[in-house]
């Protein structure tokens, strides 16, 4: 029958619904994302143009096909920048700054000088004398002594008659210096000042002059407090004198750019002017306009077409892949969904990577980072075939060529490798430093191996390769928690976090159901060694023995292993009812794990650590108690359902054996008796249907029993018992050795 033939088969017998039918999802989703990763590459040339554009590739090479000379502009205007940019600012002196400092400065030393002499004034009016008031005083001589001024009067006249700030402090100890000291201050003040001055003061460079007066104040002979005045003066009225004429400059640089001759270059009849994926400027533009050169407008048609084509080839080799050697894959909407949204996210990066000015804007795209999410997140061969496709987009998005392709291949391989067994989440920042390694040298070997080798150039390319590694690995770290929980998929950092003994769900079944907690770590070695001989993930079935009993934190002391005392609490209850307490805790771990938000990988194991397998002890008590009658073998039974993966399918057989195995203390002593009790509980499970649905092998079950035997010998292993008096004999046996010596 034909596919289209089971399609109307399907509607005819109304059991085809569109919205269930997850095989037709997954093409719908393959269609988007093969629309999606098309647009990306050919949107450059979906417009229907019909002549190059400035600022667009050049979608092939174009020659010249006749002789033209032509001015270079784009040169010429560089050489023209470097002319005027070698002009230097021309300054004018502002003379009037100068003057009018310096008389502020003569006003000020005047007047405190002034305050400074020994006479006293009536002070007639609320009104504080002038400067030229006190002049005219001393001058005629006709002060009244009657009463002196205060220091406080001193400082609000010294306020009164200056118009620029200067510090309290500093006019305090003016007025309170002696005149050698006073004379002093005022000749450094003003010879420091005219200096700067004499020098000249740009506008940008008043801040730096006043530094170096604060400094060179501070090697003058003379008290702290004096320097602190000279300082304060100089620096408040320090002030620019020379002034930008701003026309006479861009006089002087226009000049200078005139004086530079046009670069003229000629183009020879067949030389490339255009060459394919070059970026075309308005200069070329002009050039191909005078030669009449145009681009046909079938050319758009035939990219779009080409490129369409290359990547339906990588989608049907990648899809076809998946059918043949991982269609477990296909099963798996988060990875399905994935596998689609990364590699559309990588190329629109690499698409934005193309509007900045890099030289190689392939290095800087996080193809490795891809790579080592994929590789925590799903199989580290399925990332090898995705960055093998992706490399070669990328390089088609950035108009790279076959070096570009190499370096994101290398350092996406790198990426691959160095994250196959990750412990913990510092190695993924380990694995950057692996592929920032990695493209780093296949670069270096790139670049020196195709003349002419430009050293700075390469150091430069080089140093892109190192911070690809970076960029990688902030994207691994970043969005691995994010991919993890959107698309419900479980890497192995994450289970590694769980398995961790201080996550609080596990810390709760220590303390609140310690043998249980007890009992799940050995149904963990169990499981583990059982999932590595028949090539399960031992990571998750770890983690999954570790959590299957979490519902027993409800109800622990109804479990024998949590039972401290001779008291057992099912004598009180009757089988019904213990029965329905000890298969609660299957929906009580489910209940639990939801809550602390489990992944549903483990919760499906802790749904289906029991199956359906007879609660038989209870089952038998009713069955021989006269008491109940109508005992129906289905009331004992867990609700199931039987384990659906082999990791789901080992958890439930390493429960089973160790909790039997625990009981039957008679075993212990024999490896004989331990293999063939073993044996017996998965032969039993086998021939109850309860691994029916699982993917176990007869094979894979014989290699099971062996781990397990193996593992419990090791446990129920006979110890030698060592006599009261061993440490008396061993201290007896060290003084005869020391007397024999």
């Amino acid at each position: 029958m034909g596919f289209l033939d089971e399609i109307k088969e399907k509607v005819a017998n109304s059991e085809f619904n569109f919205q269930q039918d997850e095989s037709v999802k997954r093409w719908i989703w393959i269609i988007v994302v093969f629309v999606v990763l098309t647009l990306i590459l050919t949107i450059d040339f979906i417009p229907d143009q019909k002549s190059l554009q400035v600022g667009e590739p050049s979608p092939e090479e174009i020659v010249a096909p006749h002789t033209v000379e032509f001015i270079d502009e784009e040169r010429t205007e560089e050489r023209r920048a470097e002319a005027a940019e070698k002009i230097e600012s021309v300054y004018i002196e502002d003379k009037e700054v100068r003057t009018e400092v310096e008389a502020k400065l003569s006003d000020f030393f005047k007047l405190i000088k002034l305050l400074n002499e020994t006479f006293e004034v009536e002070l007639k009016t609320e009104e504080l004398p002038s400067l030229e008031e006190l002049t005219e005083l001393q001058l005629e001589n006709e002060m009244e002594f009657k009463e002196s001024l205060s220091l406080a009067n001193k400082l609000d006249i010294v306020e009164e008659n200056i118009d620029f700030y200067i510090p309290d402090k500093v006019i305090r100890y003016l007025l309170l210096a002696d005149l050698e000291t006073f004379e002093y201050v005022e000749e450094k003040t003003k010879e420091i000042i005219n200096s700067y001055f004499e020098a000249g003061i740009k506008s940008d460079q008043l801040e730096e002059a006043q530094e170096e007066l604060s400094q060179e104040v501070e090697d003058l002979p003379i008290t702290s407090r004096y320097r602190y005045v000279i300082e304060e003066l100089g620096n408040n009225l320090l002030q620019a004198n020379l002034i930008l004429d701003l026309e006479k400059t861009e006089e002087l640089k226009a000049e200078a750019r005139e004086e530079v001759e046009p670069v003229k270059e000629i183009i020879e009849q067949g030389q490339s002017i255009v060459s394919e994926g070059e970026t075309v400027t308005q200069q070329k533009m002009d050039l191909l306009e005078e030669l009449e050169i145009a681009r046909e407008d079938e050319l758009t048609f035939l990219i779009i077409i080409g490129l369409t084509l290359v990547v339906f080839i990588f989608i049907t080799i990648f899809v076809i892949y998946l059918y043949q050697y991982q269609r477990e894959v296909l099963a798996d909407e988060g990875v399905v969904a994935l596998l689609g949204i990364l590699p559309i996210l990588i190329l629109l990066f690499a698409k934005i990577m193309t509007f900045f000015p890099i030289e190689k804007p392939a290095y800087l795209v996080p193809v490795a980072g891809l790579a080592m999410l994929l590789t925590v997140l799903t199989k580290y061969d399925l990332a090898i075939m995705v960055t093998l496709a992706i490399s070669f987009l990328v390089g088609i998005v950035v108009n790279g060529g076959m070096v570009d392709v190499a370096v994101l291949l290398i350092g996406g391989l790198a990426g691959v490798y160095s994250v196959t067994k990750v412990s913990q989440r510092s190695d993924l920042v380990r694995a950057g430093f692996y592929v920032s390694g990695a493209s780093a040298l296949t670069i270096l070997a790139f670049q020196l191996s195709i003349p002419p080798v430009d050293l700075v150039l390469t150091l430069k390319l080089v140093a892109l390769g190192i911070l690809n590694g970076v960029i990688s690995a902030v994207v691994t770290n970043g969005l691995l928690p994010y991919l993890e929980n959107t698309f419900g998929i479980v890497s192995p950092v994450k289970l590694l976090e769980l398995s961790n003994p201080n996550q609080p769900l596990l810390k709760k079944l220590l303390v609140e159901a310690p043998g249980s907690y007890h009992h799940s770590i050995i149904v963990g070695n169990l499981a583990e060694a059982a999932a590595d001989v028949v090539e399960a993930d031992s990571l998750l079935v770890r983690v999954g023995a570790y959590y299957h009993d979490v519902g027993k934190i409800k109800r622990p002391y109804f479990f024998s292993e949590n039972q401290l005392g001779p008291e057992n609490p099912h004598s009180k209850l009757s089988p019904n009812l213990s029965t329905l307490i000890i298969t609660s805790h299957v929906k009580d771990g489910v209940e639990l794990a939801r809550k602390y938000h489990l992944p549903k990988s483990v919760i499906d194991i802790i749904e289906q650590h029991h199956a359906k397998s007879l609660v038989s002890f209870f089952y038998e008590e009713a069955l021989h108690d006269d008491k109940y009658d109508n005992v129906k073998k289905e009331n004992f039974v867990y609700e199931g359902p039987k384990p659906q993966t082999k990791e789901a399918a080992i958890v439930m057989l390493a429960d089973v054996v160790e909790a039997t195995t625990r009981s039957r203390t008679e075993v212990h002593s024999n490896p004989d008796r331990i293999e063939a009790l073993v044996r017996e509980i998965i032969k039993g499970k086998l021939a109850d249907g309860q691994l029916d649905e699982s993917d176990l092998t007869l094979k894979d079950l014989d290699k099971i029993i062996n781990s397990f035997v193996n593992i419990l010998t090791g446990i129920f292993h006979n110890r030698v018992e060592y006599p009261d008096s061993l440490a008396e004999e061993m201290e007896g046996q060290e003084e005869n050795g020391s007397n024999d010596q």
